[in-house]
């Protein structure tokens, strides 16, 4: 729940009222670009957050802790961030699809139908049996997060 309201709520809104406000001194709006934001972050974070336990499960249970991946077990849960994943840049690619500007369409468009089957091309291979695999799965998620913030820019 922290990371869902870090992510999707405290930083895009705070960051873009502070300069919205204080730096270009104009009145607080919620634009189009910010909604994106907030939808997109949204289902991320829920993934990431859903995604950190997966590795855990042996302790989990061993303790009588009942996350999501010990009640539901890993591959569910690991293809429920997938598909919150690839919502994520879903909404991403809406939002630049549904630009008045060509050049956000193309970019925000192609960058996202990238990064979306990255991610589905690299989830057929994780080994959730695999610790270290699955590890490297969470910190690729976290880079890609990087990227998006690239593209979050281009959308008009």
């Amino acid at each position: 729940m922290c990371i869902f309201i870090t992510w999707t709520i405290i930083f895009p809104i705070s960051f873009f009222l502070h300069m919205q406000t204080f730096v270009f001194k104009r009145p607080p709006i919620f634009p189009r670009s910010l909604i994106t934001m907030i939808a997109f972050m949204g289902f991320y974070s829920i993934g990431i957050a859903l995604c950190k336990d997966i590795p855990d499960i042996e302790g989990d249970t061993k303790f009588g802790i009942y996350s999501f991946s010990s009640r539901f077990g890993q591959k569910h849960v690991f293809w429920t961030c997938i598909f919150l994943f690839e919502m994520a840049f879903g909404v991403a690619l809406l939002a630049g699809a549904t630009s008045p500007y060509n050049w956000s369409k193309i970019v925000t468009g192609l960058g996202h139908a990238i990064l979306a089957s990255i991610v589905w091309y690299q989830a057929k291979y994780v080994d959730l049996e695999n610790k270290a695999s699955i590890s490297s799965f969470y910190f690729f998620i976290w880079k890609l997060l990087s990227v998006e913030y690239l593209l979050m820019p281009f959308i008009r």
